[in-house]
């Protein structure tokens, strides 16, 4: 029995150390980063990098050349193709207090989304805003594509 007490104890705290946003405010990191692909962060442009922080409210944008790869603190795994521009402006992760929420802004270009742990415990907390609508996501897969400006 002292192996599952341990056992459940470290997942415990490991799922504690990941229950919400850190106190730098950090919600998930690019994970991919080709061509031409930034991350605005209020007056700023910075050039994408595997391994870069992302903070709430950071647009992610690529070129023609860009593709883009994030994932958030809680699993969910965001993908950009070229000429796109998508904004985390809400990111809720605290399953120990149980609130949960996440909304992405879609501007325009290719996205595609896989659900994490927001999704799997509060699954109507997920929403894509588009320039022609909102999408509520109650599975686990999306992908959309907006052309135009």
């Amino acid at each position: 029995m002292p192996a599952v007490s341990i056992r459940l104890a470290s997942f415990f705290l490991s799922f504690l150390a990941v229950s919400g946003q850190g106190t730098d405010g950090v919600i998930g990191s690019v994970k991919t980063a080709l061509g031409g692909v930034e991350i605005r962060r209020g007056s700023q442009s910075i050039r994408a990098y595997e391994g870069q922080h992302l903070l709430l409210n950071d647009t992610l944008v690529t070129s023609a050349d860009g593709r883009l790869g994030a994932i958030l603190q809680d699993g969910t795994r965001l993908s950009l193709g070229p000429n796109s521009e998508l904004q985390i402006n809400q990111f809720v992760y605290q399953p120990v207090n149980g609130k949960f929420g996440l909304l992405l802004r879609l501007a325009k270009g290719a996205f595609c989304y896989v659900s994490g742990k927001i999704a799997q415990f509060a699954s109507g907390s997920v929403s894509v805003e588009t320039p022609v609508g909102v999408v509520g996501l109650r599975g686990t897969h999306l992908a959309i594509s907006i052309e135009g400006s």
